[in-house]
C-alpha cells in the first residue's frame, strides 16, 4: 500500500486532568464514526469486527505506524475505547474511520459520494432542468476536422 502523506498520525501528549475532561466532553456527544466490538491480529493481518455487523481485515505493515513492527509488537494490538485500535507495545493510536479511508481511498471515497449526490433528485434539480429546457438545453458540441 502507498503511503498517504495527507494521511499522519500526530502523537499528543495531555495531562491526566486534560484526558478526563475530553473523555466527558466527549461522552456528551453524538458520535458518527465506525463504533468497532474486537480486534485481533492473526496470521498477518488485523480484524476489526464493526457494530454494524460489517467486518474488515488489512495488513498492518501498509500503515506507516506498522511499518517496523515485530511480530510480538501487532500481536499487542487491540482496542482502545470503541472508536480506536491501539498497538500499546509501540504506543499507536489509530481511529477506525481513518483506517477505513485510507484503505478504500480518499479520491476513490470521494468520487463515489459525489456521484451519488449528483443521482439525487430534488426540486431545486428539477427546476433548473426545467429552465435551461426553456433555452433549448444545452448547446451542441461543435466538431471541427483538423
Amino acid at each position: 500500500m502507498a503511503k498517504n502523506p495527507r494521511l499522519k498520525i500526530m502523537k499528543q501528549i495531555i495531562s491526566d486532568k486534560e484526558f478526563e475532561r475530553q473523555l466527558r466532553e466527549a461522552r456528551k456527544k453524538y458520535v458518527s464514526e465506525p463504533e468497532a466490538m474486537a480486534v485481533r491480529y492473526e496470521n498477518g493481518r488485523v480484524s476489526v469486527e464493526l457494530a454494524s455487523g460489517w467486518n474488515f481485515n488489512f495488513d498492518p505493515r501498509g500503515f506507516e505506524e506498522f511499518a517496523s513492527a515485530t511480530e510480538a509488537d501487532l500481536e499487542t494490538i487491540g482496542l482502545w475505547g470503541q472508536y480506536t485500535l491501539a498497538c500499546p507495545a509501540l504506543d499507536v493510536h489509530i481511529g477506525i474511520g481513518a483506517i477505513i479511508l485510507k484503505l478504500i481511498g480518499e479520491k476513490f471515497l470521494a468520487s463515489e459520494l459525489s456521484r451519488r449526490r449528483g443521482q439525487m433528485k430534488s426540486e431545486k434539480k428539477q427546476n433548473a432542468a426545467r429552465e435551461n429546457g426553456k433555452l433549448g438545453g444545452r448547446p451542441k458540441k461543435i466538431v471541427t476536422s483538423s
